[in-house]
This record gives structure tokens, sequence and C-alpha cells, in this order.
């Protein structure tokens, strides 16, 4: 029995030591996990597509040969924009100087009109104070960006065409493997909790797959509205860069709350700055940005997500501040489907948490049955009160014997 336990700790054990060395080489290895976590993210948003293929009588190498040709075809549509975005971009940077300019004039003249307010001073001086700080911040911080950005992008540019080539390569092989390695996976857990494994998993991969490909859809649809929109401003007020807001729109539209925010500030300062009718084409803008955000919000993004991912508003505002302390953007992105997997866990491991709440609460049931007890008691105690009159006057009257019978009034002479 000793040894039989001690076999299972030393398994243990070296259990944890396996996982803890596995730990520690990915983390060497940091640098190459980017690439195959995007893959693994396309391979997995496009697996339903090849199960759909699959059921129509296609083998699995022909279903993964034509997503494969559509994902080339998107891929290099992709490129494509972002080489004419580049372009674009590289023109923003080079006129960044007229705008810079404006930017200054306009808060000069917006100052002025302060100053000639009829405000308090103090008023004057704090709104003055806070529009010097974000001026020179702004300001220098955009400077920075749109300087250091064509440096990075052109140091990035081994990186992307090795991600360009790689990543296609790496999709495909998970696509092809991905049946192979989810039944490799399972065989790892131990045959007592495998069936448990996989209803949380099937639940998991219900939940997230809907929500990867629901965003990706949605993401997708608010960029293309939103580069359109932008255009046709371009045509009619001469708004520049519709390409770079729409791509911007479309990639930062994930982030929640921040994203569509900053699409808006964006959109609404380059069609007030590079047009030629300051006010209509800055409003147009923001509008257009506002009026997208509500019809995908309210009106696809039900359809397209189903239900969401069933957390409370209030879960949802903790996990995009956890997620913003722990990683920035990316944790903000990653924070409501990771908080959406361990409902689901807790969910399966504790099924109370989803079952009906009874109209009464649980803690009131007892004081509920004790009270009920005590109604009928005192209605039956009530009912005997008022019948035992009655039984006075009608029933004859009981001779009552007592049960010891009554010492004599003389104690009996001694012998």
């Amino acid at each position: 029995m000793n040894k039989t336990l001690d076999w299972q700790i030393l398994r243990y054990v070296g259990y944890t030591l396996v996982f803890l060395i596995g730990v520690y080489l990915l983390y060497l290895v940091r640098g190459t996990l980017p690439i195959f976590l995007m893959a693994a993210l396309f391979a997995y948003a496009l697996e339903p597509s090849l199960q759909r293929l699959e059921r129509r009588g296609y083998t699995r190498r022909a279903a993964v040969g034509f997503v494969f040709l559509v994902f080339i075809l998107l891929l290099a549509c992709m490129v494509a924009l972002l080489a004419s975005a580049w372009q674009q971009a590289q023109a923003l940077a080079e006129d960044f100087p007229i705008y810079q300019a404006q930017a200054i004039e306009f808060a000069q003249r917006f100052r002025e009109r302060v100053e000639g307010s009829r405000l308090t001073p103090d008023v004057k001086e704090s709104i003055i104070q806070a529009m010097d700080n974000a001026q020179s911040r702004s300001l220098s911080y955009a400077g920075g960006l749109l300087q250091s950005a064509p440096a990075w992008v052109l140091g990035s540019l081994g990186t992307f065409f090795v991600y360009l080539f790689v990543l296609p390569l790496i999709t495909l092989w998970l696509m092809l493997e991905m049946n192979p390695l989810r039944a490799r996976l399972l065989m790892l857990v131990p045959p007592l909790y495998r069936r448990d494994v996989t209803e949380i998993g099937q639940s998991i991969n219900l939940l997230l797959g809907r929500y990867v490909r629901g965003q990706m859809i949605v993401c997708g649809l608010f960029g293309l509205l939103c580069t359109m929109a932008f255009y046709v401003l371009s045509f009619r007020y001469g708004m520049g860069y519709p390409l770079v807001l729409g791509l911007l729109a479309g990639l930062i539209y994930i982030v929640p709350y921040l994203g569509p925010a900053t699409v808006v500030t964006a959109a609404g300062l380059t069609g007030y700055f590079t047009s030629n009718a300051p006010v209509p084409c800055a409003v147009a803008a923001v509008g257009c940005c506002i009026t997208f955000n509500l019809i995908i919000d309210y009106g696809i993004a039900p359809r397209v997500l189903g239900k969401g991912v069933g957390l409370h508003p209030l879960m949802v505002i903790f996990a995009l501040l956890s997620g913003a302390q722990v990683g920035g953007i990316a944790g903000m992105i990653l924070a409501v489907p990771v908080c959406a997997s361990l409902r689901v866990v807790l969910i399966y491991l504790f099924p109370q948490l989803t079952a009906p709440i009874p109209a009464t609460p649980p803690e009131s049931e007892g004081v509920g049955r004790a009270s009920s007890a005590t109604a009928v008691l005192r209605q039956t105690r009530d009912a005997e009160e008022s019948a035992l009159p009655e039984i006075a006057v009608h029933s004859p009257p009981l001779a009552i014997e007592p049960a010891v019978p009554p010492l004599p009034a003389t104690a009996p002479p001694r012998a």
C-alpha cells in the first residue's frame, strides 16, 4: 500500500517537473510563438468550413485544399490593401508638419475664445492649462510615432516576408492534422477523466469558435463600411487617408470600448484637418462611425455572435480591466474569451450556478415551514378552546378516584 502511494506521488512529481520544463522551453522560444498562434487561430476559424465540406462528401484533403485556396486569395487581397495603405501612411508622415501647424493654430483660436469668455479667471486658467498639456502630449506622441513608424516598418520587412510565406504553410498543416492532434491530446488524459474533458472541451470549442469567427466577421464588416464611407467623404470633401483609417477601424474594433472610441476620434480629426470643408466632413465622419458601430453592435453582432459568451456586464468590465492590467491591449482582447472559458469549467463543476432561483429564498424555506406549522397549531388550539364549554355542559360529571388510598385519621395501635 505504501509503495503504491509512493509511486503515485513520484508520478505526479514527474508530471509537474515535465510541465515546468515545457513552460521554460516555451519561454526560451517565445519569439517564434506568435506565428504559430496566428496560424492556429486561422486554422481554428476555418475548421467549421472544413467540417461542412466533409459532411457533404469531400475528403479531408480535398476540403483543406479548397479552403486553403480561398485563404490564400484573401491573404493576397490583404497584402495588396496593406501596400496601398503603406503609401498613404508615407504621405501622412510627410504632411504631418502641416497638420501640426493647423492643430496649433486651432488651439490658439480656441484659447483666445476662452480668454474672451465670461468665465471666472480660475476656470479659464484650468481650461487653458489642460489644453496646453493635451496639445503638447498629443503632438509629441503623434510626431514620435510617425517618425519612428517608417523605420520600424522597414526594419520589420524581413519578419513580414517570413510570416507571409511561413504562416500559410503552418496553417495548412494544422488544418490537415487537426483531428489527429486533437485525438493525441485526448490520449494524454487519464481514461477516468476523458469524458469530462471531452464535454468541457466541446462546450469551450462551441463558445470560442462562435466568438472568434463572429469577431472576425464583425471587425471585417466594420472596417469595410468605414473604408467605403471614408472614400465617399474623400470624393466629396477631399478627406485624406481613407484606406489607412479603414484598416485601422477593422483592426482595433475588436478592442472593447477603446477601439471604437479611437476610430471615432481619428476619423473626426482627419476629416477636420485634411478636407476642404472641415466641420461638415468631421461631423459626417464621426456620424458614420457612430452609426456603423450602433448598427453592428445591436443589429449584426447578436446574429453573428449568437447569445455571446454568457457573461454578466459586470464580469465583462472586470475581465477587461484585469486584462488591461496584465497584458495591455492584448490582455483586453483575450480577457473576455478566457473568462468565458473559465465560466464554462465552473458551470460544469458546479451545475447549481445555472439552476433557476426559487420564488422563496432557500434560507426562508425552513422559516416558512415553521410559520405554517405554528399557524396550524394555533388554529387547532382555538378550535379546542371553543369546544370546551360545550363539552362541560353536555357531559356528565365524572367521579375521579384517587390513585393512592387516603391515610387513616388515627394511627393503628402498636402490637
